[in-house]
């Protein structure tokens, strides 16, 4: 009788720790996937490369590839103005929207493959007004009234527009690298908020808003930035120590004290003190990044990232309770830094580590994936850290990759050329 209480009891708690882990869902694409919105707990809709366009109405549980104009383009970001009216946007002059749910879809803007101007960032208040945030290259900020008919554009010199929000038709913010910039007067003017990164140009990728508190994150062993009166001041809360570093690529509050941060190498990490603390969460071991993550309320949250990755939570996750210290203090076999500074011109620092003597190849290649620069052709590199410089003099504005190759090792990171 006390085996078979035991075995329950075995049983029961194995099925507790599996629940409260975020668990993965399948989401029928390999692509990688760049945003995910929620429209109430049942119906939810997600973007990524490829030109993908998810959709469930069962939490999740399963989800439909629905066909849609921007074949094969990568999409950055969707917005759900309510349940019929939806926009998104990506690479090569997409801009696409829908009035039926998703039934059909409306053509505003979709370029020829490869041309154009990207878009990477949108809000709208209403169903006919919004604005969008333009990628590398592309230094505007579109608006329109009238449902995406016309368009009027401000000016905003600074790289990848990352992410935006507008709490009504006047105040917005948009984040962009090592900064996040804010409106007063529905976009026809931008200003720099100066959040305090000392110069560093973190990749802010997200920006989380609940009523007037904004966070935002990002870089190795990331700072917490937070601003209690919608970006008018800023202050530093505690960074979120791992090893390895793990870039924060985004970050969503339930309310104003429960909210996550996902990163590369499937980190993940929550707070439920607004940020001052965090801890990392429990993923099952998953390596693949986190791309986005949208909170329903503090126990139910989705997130998505690498490969098709999707999960989910229904109770809040679960925090790690031990983490293998040995493997937390040692160094990867191989790693690939951010260069810095990024965006640059003309001249940016790669650096990366290996832990033993390998042959190298450090390559640079354009968004089409043409090759522009070998930096290493397969050269004997002793172990430590080595630092590098690339010089782009003459290469035009945009986004560049550089990757590198030792043994079975392929690691690419993306850099923004800015002139």
């Amino acid at each position: 009788m006390k085996k078979i209480i035991l075995v329950l009891l075995i049983v029961h708690c194995t099925l507790l720790i599996a629940e409260a882990q975020w668990i993965q869902q399948n989401s029928g694409t390999n692509q990688n996937l760049r945003d995910v919105e929620f429209i109430n707990d049942k119906t939810g809709w997600a973007v990524g490369d490829g030109g993908v366009v998810l959709k469930t109405t069962n939490s999740g549980t399963n989800w439909l590839n629905i066909p849609n104009p921007a074949v094969g383009k990568p999409l950055f970001s969707i917005h759900l103005v309510d349940s019929n009216n939806i926009y998104f946007v990506g690479w090569f002059e997409t801009i696409i929207k829908s009035t039926d749910g998703g039934s059909s879809w409306i053509t505003i803007q979709n370029g020829p493959f490869g041309q154009g101007r990207s878009f990477t960032s949108l809000f709208f208040v209403n169903k006919d007004t919004g604005w969008i945030g333009g990628g590398v290259a592309n230094y505007y900020i579109l608006k329109t009234t009238n449902g995406g008919i016309t368009f009027d554009s401000s000016y905003l010199f600074w790289g990848e527009l990352n992410d935006m929000f507008f709490k009504n038709t006047t105040t917005g913010l948009v984040c962009a690298s090592g900064a996040v910039f804010k409106t007063t007067n529905a976009g026809i003017n931008w200003f720099n908020t100066k959040v305090p990164t000392n110069g560093v140009f973190y990749p802010f990728k997200k920006l989380a808003i609940i009523n007037n508190n904004v966070w935002v994150a990002a870089g190795d062993t990331p700072p917490i930035y937070k601003s209690v009166d919608f970006g008018n001041s800023w202050k530093i809360l505690d960074s979120i120590h791992n090893y390895p570093p793990s870039v924060a690529n985004c970050i969503s509050f339930s309310d104003e004290n429960t909210g996550w941060v996902g990163g590369s190498y499937g980190y993940l990490y929550k707070t439920t003190n607004g940020g001052y603390n965090w801890q990392r969460e429990e993923t099952a071991g998953d390596q693949r990044y986190w791309g986005s993550i949208y909170c329903y309320n503090d126990s139910i949250a989705w997130g998505v990232g690498g490969a098709g990755k999707i999960r989910y939570t229904t109770n809040g996750g679960q925090t790690m309770v031990s983490i293998n210290t040995e493997e937390s203090n040692s160094m990867p076999d191989f790693k690939l830094y951010q260069n810095f500074p990024n965006p640059f011109n003309p001249e940016t620092t790669i650096e990366f580590y290996t832990q033993e003597s390998n042959m190298v190849s450090l390559k640079v290649f354009d968004s089409m994936g043409k090759l522009v620069k070998v930096i290493l052709d397969n050269k004997l590199i002793i172990k430590g850290n080595h630092t590098y410089n690339f010089i782009a003099k003459e290469l035009p504005s945009g986004i560049y990759y550089y990757q590198i190759h030792s043994k079975n090792i392929n690691i690419t990171k993306k850099m923004v050329l800015v002139k």
